[in-house]
Protein backbone atom coordinates (compact mmCIF):
# COMPACT_ATOMS: atom_id res chain seq x y z
CA UNK A 1 0.00 0.00 0.00
CA UNK A 2 1.07 3.43 -1.03
CA UNK A 3 -0.37 6.07 1.55
CA UNK A 4 -0.08 9.88 0.66
CA UNK A 5 0.05 11.76 3.68
CA UNK A 6 -0.58 15.61 4.29
CA UNK A 7 1.62 17.34 6.49
CA UNK A 8 1.43 20.31 8.63
CA UNK A 9 1.90 23.69 6.42
CA UNK A 10 3.30 25.05 9.46
CA UNK A 11 2.05 23.77 13.08
CA UNK A 12 3.29 21.23 13.75
CA UNK A 13 0.15 20.25 15.48
CA UNK A 14 -1.93 20.37 12.46
CA UNK A 15 -1.78 16.09 12.02
CA UNK A 16 -4.60 13.73 11.92
CA UNK A 17 -4.34 10.78 15.00
CA UNK A 18 -4.75 8.23 11.51
CA UNK A 19 -2.09 10.10 9.60
CA UNK A 20 0.42 9.42 13.01
CA UNK A 21 -0.84 5.80 13.33
CA UNK A 22 -0.08 5.21 9.70
CA UNK A 23 3.58 7.29 9.79
CA UNK A 24 4.44 4.52 12.72
CA UNK A 25 3.37 1.46 11.08
CA UNK A 26 5.35 2.53 7.64
CA UNK A 27 8.67 0.96 6.61
CA UNK A 28 9.52 3.32 4.33
CA UNK A 29 8.44 7.11 4.20
CA UNK A 30 9.33 8.95 1.17
CA UNK A 31 10.45 12.64 2.07
CA UNK A 32 10.58 15.79 -0.22
CA UNK A 33 13.67 16.98 1.67
CA UNK A 34 14.46 14.30 4.64
CA UNK A 35 16.32 16.79 6.75
CA UNK A 36 13.10 19.08 6.66
CA UNK A 37 10.87 15.62 7.54
CA UNK A 38 12.76 14.42 10.02
CA UNK A 39 12.28 17.49 12.18
CA UNK A 40 8.13 16.98 12.05
CA UNK A 41 8.66 13.15 12.38
CA UNK A 42 11.05 13.79 15.92
CA UNK A 43 8.07 16.12 16.84
CA UNK A 44 5.58 12.95 16.60
CA UNK A 45 8.24 10.65 18.58
CA UNK A 46 8.38 8.57 14.88
CA UNK A 47 11.70 7.25 14.27
CA UNK A 48 13.72 4.86 13.02
CA UNK A 49 12.46 4.86 9.89
CA UNK A 50 13.97 4.38 6.30
CA UNK A 51 13.75 7.80 4.81
CA UNK A 52 13.83 8.15 0.66
CA UNK A 53 14.38 11.44 -0.77
CA UNK A 54 11.58 12.12 -3.49
CA UNK A 55 11.25 15.46 -5.14
CA UNK A 56 10.95 16.51 -8.90
CA UNK A 57 14.15 15.92 -9.84
CA UNK A 58 14.17 12.30 -9.16
CA UNK A 59 10.52 11.36 -8.88
CA UNK A 60 10.45 9.04 -12.17
CA UNK A 61 13.32 6.81 -10.88
CA UNK A 62 12.24 6.55 -7.09
CA UNK A 63 8.71 5.61 -8.15
CA UNK A 64 10.19 2.56 -10.43
CA UNK A 65 11.85 1.89 -6.58
CA UNK A 66 8.58 2.19 -5.30
CA UNK A 67 6.89 -0.19 -7.60
CA UNK A 68 9.19 -3.13 -6.50
CA UNK A 69 9.25 -2.10 -2.52
CA UNK A 70 5.45 -2.52 -3.01
CA UNK A 71 6.09 -6.14 -4.52
CA UNK A 72 7.50 -7.56 -1.34
CA UNK A 73 5.08 -6.28 0.71
CA UNK A 74 6.25 -2.77 2.26
CA UNK A 75 3.93 0.26 3.36
CA UNK A 76 5.15 3.20 1.93
CA UNK A 77 3.84 6.60 2.96
CA UNK A 78 4.54 10.20 0.82
CA UNK A 79 4.67 13.48 2.49
CA UNK A 80 6.09 16.69 1.50
CA UNK A 81 7.97 19.51 2.70
CA UNK A 82 4.28 21.21 4.07
CA UNK A 83 0.89 20.25 2.74
CA UNK A 84 -0.25 17.73 0.47
CA UNK A 85 2.01 16.13 -1.87
CA UNK A 86 0.81 16.53 -5.99
CA UNK A 87 -0.32 19.84 -4.75
CA UNK A 88 2.16 21.83 -5.88
CA UNK A 89 4.40 19.50 -5.14
CA UNK A 90 5.79 16.11 -6.04
CA UNK A 91 3.89 13.12 -6.09
CA UNK A 92 1.56 12.90 -9.48
CA UNK A 93 3.84 11.05 -11.46
CA UNK A 94 4.31 8.91 -8.48
CA UNK A 95 0.91 8.20 -7.98
CA UNK A 96 0.44 7.13 -11.87
CA UNK A 97 3.09 4.61 -11.95
CA UNK A 98 1.90 2.94 -8.90
CA UNK A 99 -1.60 2.97 -10.02
CA UNK A 100 -0.32 1.83 -13.43
CA UNK A 101 1.19 -1.16 -11.72
CA UNK A 102 -1.73 -1.96 -10.24
CA UNK A 103 -0.87 -0.96 -6.44
CA UNK A 104 -3.45 0.87 -4.43
CA UNK A 105 -3.22 4.03 -3.04
CA UNK A 106 -4.83 5.61 0.12
CA UNK A 107 -4.47 9.03 0.47
CA UNK A 108 -4.30 10.42 4.20
CA UNK A 109 -5.96 14.17 3.98
CA UNK A 110 -5.10 17.13 6.08
CA UNK A 111 -3.36 20.34 5.60
CA UNK A 112 -3.17 22.45 2.19
CA UNK A 113 -2.63 26.33 2.39
CA UNK A 114 -4.53 26.67 -0.24
CA UNK A 115 -8.26 24.97 1.48
CA UNK A 116 -6.93 26.44 4.86
CA UNK A 117 -7.03 30.28 2.93
CA UNK A 118 -10.58 29.33 1.17
CA UNK A 119 -12.02 28.43 4.33
CA UNK A 120 -12.00 31.60 6.21
CA UNK A 121 -11.80 33.77 2.75
CA UNK A 122 -15.52 34.53 2.74
CA UNK A 123 -15.29 33.85 -0.73
CA UNK A 124 -18.59 32.45 -1.84
CA UNK A 125 -18.16 31.75 -6.00
CA UNK A 126 -16.82 29.26 -7.68
CA UNK A 127 -13.17 28.48 -7.29
CA UNK A 128 -10.26 27.39 -9.25
CA UNK A 129 -6.59 26.29 -8.23
CA UNK A 130 -4.28 27.37 -10.06
CA UNK A 131 -0.75 26.51 -8.32
CA UNK A 132 2.24 28.81 -8.37
CA UNK A 133 2.27 31.73 -11.23
CA UNK A 134 5.49 31.31 -13.54
CA UNK A 135 8.68 33.52 -12.39
CA UNK A 136 8.86 35.94 -14.83
CA UNK A 137 6.97 38.65 -15.48
CA UNK A 138 5.63 38.70 -19.36
CA UNK A 139 4.30 34.70 -18.95
CA UNK A 140 2.71 35.11 -15.48
CA UNK A 141 0.76 38.52 -17.34
CA UNK A 142 -0.11 36.22 -20.24
CA UNK A 143 -2.25 34.00 -17.62
CA UNK A 144 -3.55 36.82 -15.87
CA UNK A 145 -5.26 37.38 -19.09
CA UNK A 146 -7.10 34.06 -18.88
CA UNK A 147 -8.57 35.56 -16.04
CA UNK A 148 -10.04 38.90 -16.88
CA UNK A 149 -13.54 37.92 -17.25
CA UNK A 150 -13.71 34.66 -15.17
CA UNK A 151 -16.39 33.93 -13.04
CA UNK A 152 -14.62 32.16 -10.48
CA UNK A 153 -12.07 32.99 -8.26
CA UNK A 154 -8.27 31.90 -8.60
CA UNK A 155 -5.95 30.50 -6.14
CA UNK A 156 -2.65 30.71 -6.31
CA UNK A 157 0.67 30.56 -4.63
CA UNK A 158 3.74 32.94 -4.49
CA UNK A 159 6.95 33.49 -3.07
CA UNK A 160 8.13 36.06 -0.91
CA UNK A 161 11.11 37.32 -3.16
CA UNK A 162 8.17 38.20 -6.12
CA UNK A 163 5.05 38.33 -3.76
CA UNK A 164 5.35 42.38 -5.02
CA UNK A 165 6.01 42.10 -8.64
CA UNK A 166 2.70 39.32 -8.82
CA UNK A 167 0.34 42.06 -6.75
CA UNK A 168 2.17 44.58 -9.77
CA UNK A 169 1.02 42.66 -12.64
CA UNK A 170 -2.45 41.63 -11.03
CA UNK A 171 -2.87 45.55 -10.67
CA UNK A 172 -1.68 46.32 -14.03
CA UNK A 173 -4.10 43.14 -15.60
CA UNK A 174 -6.80 43.08 -13.58
CA UNK A 175 -7.03 46.01 -12.41
CA UNK A 176 -6.45 47.90 -8.92
CA UNK A 177 -9.87 47.36 -7.28
CA UNK A 178 -9.87 43.31 -7.50
CA UNK A 179 -10.34 41.95 -4.76
CA UNK A 180 -7.90 39.51 -3.25
CA UNK A 181 -7.44 37.57 0.01
CA UNK A 182 -4.13 37.03 1.15
CA UNK A 183 -3.23 34.24 3.36
CA UNK A 184 1.02 34.54 4.41
CA UNK A 185 2.38 31.93 6.72
CA UNK A 186 -0.77 30.37 8.07
CA UNK A 187 -0.41 28.30 11.08
CA UNK A 188 2.49 29.89 12.26
CA UNK A 189 3.21 32.36 14.79
CA UNK A 190 3.37 35.54 12.41
CA UNK A 191 0.17 34.08 10.26
CA UNK A 192 -1.19 37.37 8.07
CA UNK A 193 -4.46 36.97 6.10
CA UNK A 194 -5.53 40.12 4.68
CA UNK A 195 -8.92 40.87 2.18
CA UNK A 196 -7.90 43.79 0.54
CA UNK A 197 -8.26 45.65 -3.22
CA UNK A 198 -5.27 44.63 -5.03
CA UNK A 199 -3.67 48.36 -4.55
CA UNK A 200 -4.33 48.02 -0.85
CA UNK A 201 -2.61 45.19 -0.35
CA UNK A 202 0.36 46.34 -2.56
CA UNK A 203 0.72 49.38 -0.25
CA UNK A 204 0.37 47.38 2.75
CA UNK A 205 3.18 44.52 1.68
CA UNK A 206 5.17 47.71 0.11
CA UNK A 207 5.31 49.12 3.65
CA UNK A 208 6.52 46.92 5.81
CA UNK A 209 9.06 44.28 4.98
CA UNK A 210 8.35 41.78 7.20
CA UNK A 211 5.11 40.99 4.84
CA UNK A 212 7.36 40.44 2.06
CA UNK A 213 8.40 37.57 3.99
CA UNK A 214 7.26 33.54 4.22
CA UNK A 215 4.70 31.50 1.49
CA UNK A 216 2.39 32.69 0.28
CA UNK A 217 -1.08 31.96 -0.89
CA UNK A 218 -3.54 34.24 -2.67
CA UNK A 219 -7.36 34.03 -3.58
CA UNK A 220 -7.73 36.49 -6.66
CA UNK A 221 -11.78 37.17 -6.29
CA UNK A 222 -13.75 37.42 -9.88
CA UNK A 223 -14.46 41.32 -11.07
CA UNK A 224 -17.76 42.87 -9.22
CA UNK A 225 -19.39 43.10 -12.45
CA UNK A 226 -18.81 39.54 -13.67
CA UNK A 227 -19.43 37.82 -10.17
CA UNK A 228 -22.94 39.82 -9.98
CA UNK A 229 -23.51 39.37 -13.90
CA UNK A 230 -22.25 35.31 -15.37
CA UNK A 231 -23.58 32.07 -14.32
CA UNK A 232 -21.20 29.94 -13.54
CA UNK A 233 -21.11 26.13 -14.85
CA UNK A 234 -22.12 24.48 -11.73
CA UNK A 235 -25.24 26.86 -11.62
CA UNK A 236 -25.95 26.31 -15.44
CA UNK A 237 -25.92 22.87 -14.81
CA UNK A 238 -28.77 23.26 -11.89
CA UNK A 239 -30.65 24.82 -14.13
CA UNK A 240 -30.74 21.99 -16.87
CA UNK A 241 -31.90 19.76 -14.04
CA UNK A 242 -34.22 21.72 -12.57
CA UNK A 243 -36.28 22.45 -16.06
CA UNK A 244 -36.77 18.85 -16.58
CA UNK A 245 -39.36 19.03 -13.45
CA UNK A 246 -40.31 22.53 -13.05
CA UNK A 247 -41.50 24.99 -15.50
CA UNK A 248 -39.22 27.86 -16.14
CA UNK A 249 -40.32 30.35 -13.54
CA UNK A 250 -39.72 27.79 -10.31
CA UNK A 251 -36.84 26.71 -12.10
CA UNK A 252 -35.35 30.41 -12.09
CA UNK A 253 -36.60 31.03 -8.70
CA UNK A 254 -35.47 28.48 -6.72
CA UNK A 255 -31.97 28.19 -8.33
CA UNK A 256 -31.83 31.73 -8.25
CA UNK A 257 -32.31 30.96 -3.99
CA UNK A 258 -29.63 28.61 -4.31
CA UNK A 259 -26.50 30.16 -6.08
CA UNK A 260 -27.50 33.95 -6.58
CA UNK A 261 -27.06 35.99 -9.64
CA UNK A 262 -29.08 37.76 -12.75
CA UNK A 263 -32.18 36.63 -12.19
CA UNK A 264 -33.00 38.53 -15.85
CA UNK A 265 -30.30 36.36 -17.36
CA UNK A 266 -30.91 33.19 -15.41
CA UNK A 267 -34.96 33.18 -16.99
CA UNK A 268 -33.16 34.23 -20.56
CA UNK A 269 -31.16 31.14 -19.98
CA UNK A 270 -33.88 29.30 -18.82
CA UNK A 271 -36.42 29.81 -21.80
CA UNK A 272 -33.55 29.13 -24.26
CA UNK A 273 -32.94 25.90 -22.85
CA UNK A 274 -37.17 24.97 -23.20
CA UNK A 275 -36.90 26.28 -26.75
CA UNK A 276 -34.49 23.45 -27.15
Amino acid sequence: MLYICATPIGNLNDISLRAIAVLKTATIILCEDTRHSNIFLKAHNIENKKLIALHEHNENEVSLKVIEWLKLNHIIVQISDAGTPAISDPGARLCNKVLGAGFKVSPLPGPCAFTALLSVSGVSSPTLFYGFLPHTSSQRKKVLQQWQDSSFAICCYEAPHRIIECITDIISILGDSRIIVMGREMTKQFETIKKLTAAQLLDFISNDANQQRGEFALIIEPSALRADDLISAQQTYALEQMLIELPPKKAVNLNHKLFGGNKDKLYQLALKYKAN
